[in-house]
C-alpha cells in the first residue's frame, strides 16, 4: 500500500526555486512522484494533507555514522588529538559495536528530516546493512589510506592498507552492494594518507561504475602543511595537478583554500562540502562558503560525526553555516534561507551525482518526501516554514517517504523497533565505555 499513495490538500515546496504551492495533492506511484497537482484523481490509498507541509528530504553529503560510539568523548580535543581517539578506540571494538551504534546516528538524522546519506567509513558492509534495513538512501564511501603515520606511536594509529588490496576491496564492495537505493562510490581518506595511485585508481574506478569519487580535504593549517611537506603543493592545488579535481569529485572540510584553488575548483566543477559545526569542535577553521559560491561552485552540508558535532542532524548545520558567515562579515544578509535550504537538499544531491533524482519535488523525481506538522511549535505562526526548518530548533519529521516507501510514521521509525535498537545500542556503550577508560584514555 506504501507503494501507491496520494496525499491530498497539502503545503509543498516544488522545484530548485522552492515555490509554495498550498492545497495541491502529490500522487506516488512505485519510487516516483507521478504527478503533482489540483484536484487528482486516484483510487489509491489517500492521506489527509492539509495539517502538514512536505519538502525534499535533506542530504547530509558527509557523514560518519560509525563513529557514534565515541559520542562526546572528544570535547575539547585539536582534531589530531581527535582523530587519535578515533585509531585508538578502533583497536577495542568488536564487529558489531559500530553495527548497532550506527542506527542511533541514522535514526537521530532521518527523525530531523535526512533522507539521503554520502555515508563514509571503512565498515561498507555494515552501512550497507543499516540504511537498507531502515530503508535510507545513501552513498556508502570507502576511504582507506595507504601512508602510515610514522609521527605517530603505534597505539594512536590507523590502520594502513596497500594500495592494490584497497582497490580490489572497493571495486568488490560495488559489485556485491551497489544498487540504486544504497548505492557504493569511491573514495579515499586525504591527501595526507593517500599517495596519488591510491587516490586516481579510486577515481578510475568510479569513472568505470559511472558514480562519484569523496574525500576529507584542507582541514586545518596541520593538514595542509603536512601535504605541503610531501607532495610540495598545497592539497587542492595537488589534486588539480595530478588530474584529480572533477565534476564527479567532492570535497569535505575545506578550511584552508587558496583563492587559486578557489579557481581550480570552479574550473573543474568539483563540489564541497560544508562542515561548519564538525570545523568548529576542533578549531580547523572557516570554510570560504561566500567565496566558492561567488565563483559557482557547488557547496552542499555535512554533519560529519558524533564524535566532532555531537549531533547527526544536518539541518542545524545550515544555521551553523549562516551563523559563521554574518559573524564573519558582520552582515546579516550575507546568504539568504532559500540558499541554506538548497545547501541541504538539491546542493548535496549534486554532489552525489542525483540531482535528477533526488532533492527537489518535481514530478517523475524519486519520491523521497517529508512530512512536518504545521501545528508543531516549531512551525507556529508559520510564516515562514522554510525559514523555521533552517533557524529553529527540535523540527521533527512526522513522515517520510523514501523511493515511494513510508519509513517514519508519526515520528517512528516504520520498518524497523525502535526500542529494541535502542537497547542494544546501550548495551554496547556501556561495555564500550569501560575498555575505553582502561585502554584508550591513556594514549590521549
Amino acid at each position: 500500500m506504501d507503494m501507491e499513495t496520494l496525499i491530498k490538500n497539502t503545503t509543498l515546496f516544488a522545484g530548485e526555486n522552492f515555490d509554495r504551492q498550498d492545497n495541491v495533492d502529490i500522487l506516488v506511484e512505485g519510487e516516483e512522484i507521478r504527478k503533482v497537482g489540483r484536484n487528482i484523481k486516484s483510487k489509491v490509498r489517500k492521506i489527509d494533507g492539509k495539517d502538514f507541509f512536505i519538502t525534499p528530504g535533506f542530504v547530509n553529503a558527509h557523514f560518519h555514522p560509525s563513529q557514534q560510539l565515541n559520542r562526546a568523548l572528544g570535547v575539547g580535543l585539536s582534531h589530531d588529538q581527535q582523530m587519535d581517539l578515533l585509531h585508538a578506540s578502533d583497536k577495542i571494538k568488536k564487529p558489531d559495536d559500530k553495527y548497532w551504534l550506527s542506527y542511533m546516528a541514522v535514526l537521530e538524522a532521518l527523525k530531523s528530516g535526512t533522507t539521503c546519506f554520502n555515508s563514509v567509513g571503512s565498515e561498507i558492509e555494515t552501512q550497507v546493512k543499516v540504511y537498507n534495513n531502515l530503508g535510507v538512501r545513501a552513498a556508502c564511501v570507502y576511504v582507506p589510506k595507504d601512508i602510515e603515520a610514522e609521527e605517530k606511536k603505534k597505539e594512536v594509529r590507523a590502520n594502513v592498507v596497500l594500495t592494490e588490496e584497497a582497490l580490489k576491496q572497493a571495486e568488490n564492495w560495488h559489485k556485491k552492494y551497489h544498487s540504486s537505493l544504497i548505492r557504493v562510490h569511491f573514495g579515499v581518506v586525504n591527501v595526507r594518507y593517500s599517495s596519488d595511485k591510491l587516490i586516481l585508481g579510486m577515481q578510475e574506478l568510479a569513472d568505470k561504475y559511472d558514480v562519484y569519487f569523496h574525500m576529507h580535504c584542507a582541514e586545518g593549517n596541520e593538514y595542509v602543511k603536512k601535504v605541503v611537506e610531501r607532495t610540495g603543493d598545497r592539497p587542492v592545488e595537488h589534486l588539480y595537478k595530478i588530474g584529480a579535481l572533477s565534476k564527479k569529485v567532492s570535497l569535505a572540510h575545506m578550511t584552508k583554500v587558496s583563492k587559486e584553488e578557489i579557481k581550480y575548483l570552479a574550473e573543474r566543477g568539483a563540489h564541497v562540502v560544508h562542515c561548519p559545526r564538525a570545523n568548529s569542535y576542533v578549531a580547523v577553521g572557516v570554510c570560504p562558503v561566500k567565496e566558492l559560491l561567488d565563483a559557482g561552485v557547488n557547496v552542499a552540508l555535512g554533519s560529519d560525526a558524533a564524535i566532532n558535532n555531537n549531533s547527526n542532524e544536518v539541518r542545524g548545520d545550515a544555521h551553523a553555516a549562516f551563523d559563521k558567515m554574518a559573524d564573519k562579515y558582520e552582515k546579516a544578509d550575507i546568504i539568504d534561507y532559500l540558499t541554506l535550504f538548497k545547501m541541504l537538499t538539491i546542493n548535496g544531491a549534486k554532489a552525489m551525482g542525483l540531482e535528477s533524482s533526488i532533492g527537489t519535488i518535481e514530478e517523475g523525481k524519486k519520491a523521497d518526501l517529508v512530512l512536518w506538522r504545521k501545528d508543531d511549535l516549531p512551525f507556529i505562526p508559520g510564516f515562514n516554514y522554510l525559514a523555521d526548518l533552517i533557524f529553529t530548533d527540535s523540527c521533527r519529521a512526522h513522515t517520510i517517504f523514501i523511493n515511494g516507501k513510508k519509513v517514519l510514521e508519526n515520528y517512528r521509525a516504520v520498518l524497523r523497533d525502535e526500542e529494541m535498537l535502542k537497547k542494544k545500542a546501550k548495551a554496547v556503550a556501556d561495555r564500550y565505555y569501560k575498555l575505553f577508560n582502561s585502554k584508550v584514555i591513556k594514549h590521549l
